[in-house]
C-alpha cells in the first residue's frame, strides 16, 4: 500500500531523517515508537507533505506521492490527524465536522457526520467547542474528523496521549471498527501501552533512522 524508499528531511538546516525506507502492506497496523526527537512525528509529516522531503520517495498504491497537496491526499485516501491542533478551537463539533469535509458534496457530508455522531457518541457534543471538552473527547473528535474521508491509509500521532480509560475504550473501539480492515493500513507514532492491542508490526525510530523493526 505505501512504500517510501530513501527520505531525508528536517527543519531548516537542521536534519532529522536520514534515509529512511518503509512498507506498509494492505491489513497493518504500524506503530512507530523511539524516543523523543527519533524522528517519529516527521515522518508522518513527510508522508502527508506537510513537511517536503529532502530526497527519496513516497509511494501510494504504485503512484509516487511527493509534492502532492494535502488535499489531493486526502482524495485519494490518506488523513493525517497531527498530535495537536487538528481541530479548530473556535467552532462547535458540528462546525469542525462540517469543515473537515468542505470537499465533499453537501450530501456525502450529511451522511458522514450521521455516521461519525453514532460511531463516535459526539451527538451529545455538537454545540459544544473543543476547550470544552477533555482531552480523550478531543482526540474523539479528531478521529471523527478524520473519518469523514472514510481514509484508506491513517497517520495519527499519539491518538492516546492524555486520554483517560474510558475514552481509550471508545477509540479502541472506533480502530478496530472503521479502520483496520483488510485493505487499510495504518501508521501510529504512540508511547502508551494501549496501541499494543492494535498494531501488527513495531517499527523503532533512532537518531532518524528505522533501526529495529519487530512484529
Amino acid at each position: 500500500m505505501l512504500e517510501i524508499k530513501h527520505i531525508s528531511s528536517g527543519y531548516g538546516k537542521k536534519q532529522v531523517l536520514y534515509d529512511v525506507s518503509l512498507q506498509v502492506n494492505n491489513g497493518e497496523v504500524v506503530l512507530l515508537t523511539g524516543g523523543n526527537g527519533s524522528g517519529k512525528s516527521t515522518l508522518l509529516k513527510c508522508i502527508y507533505n506537510s513537511l517536503p522531503c529532502w530526497t527519496g520517495e513516497i509511494f501510494f498504491k504504485g503512484e509516487k506521492i511527493n509534492g502532492l497537496k494535502s488535499s489531493d491526499l486526502i482524495k485519494k485516501g490518506i488523513v493525517y490527524i497531527p498530535q495537536k491542533d487538528f481541530y479548530f478551537e473556535n467552532l462547535t463539533v458540528k462546525e469542525n465536522l462540517q469543515i473537515s469535509g468542505y470537499t465533499l458534496p453537501k450530501g456525502v457530508l450529511k451522511e458522514r457526520i450521521a455516521e461519525v455522531y453514532d460511531l463516535t457518541g459526539l451527538t451529545k457534543f455538537r454545540k459544544r467547542k473543543p476547550f470544552n471538552l477533555s482531552g480523550g473527547e478531543r482526540k474523539i473528535l479528531a478521529f471523527g474528523m478524520g473519518l469523514i474521508h472514510k481514509p484508506k491509509l491513517l497517520l495519527f500521532d499519539e491518538p492516546f496521549a492524555g486520554v483517560d480509560a474510558k475514552n481509550t475504550t471508545t477509540l479502541l473501539r472506533l480502530f478496530k471498527e472503521t479502520i483496520i480492515k483488510p485493505d487499510n493500513g495504518v501508521i501510529i507514532v504512540e508511547h502508551k501501552d494501549d496501541a499494543r492491542q492494535l498494531f501488527t508490526r513495531k517499527v523503532i525510530m533512532e537518531l532518524g533512522k528505522t533501526q529495529n523493526i519487530t512484529s
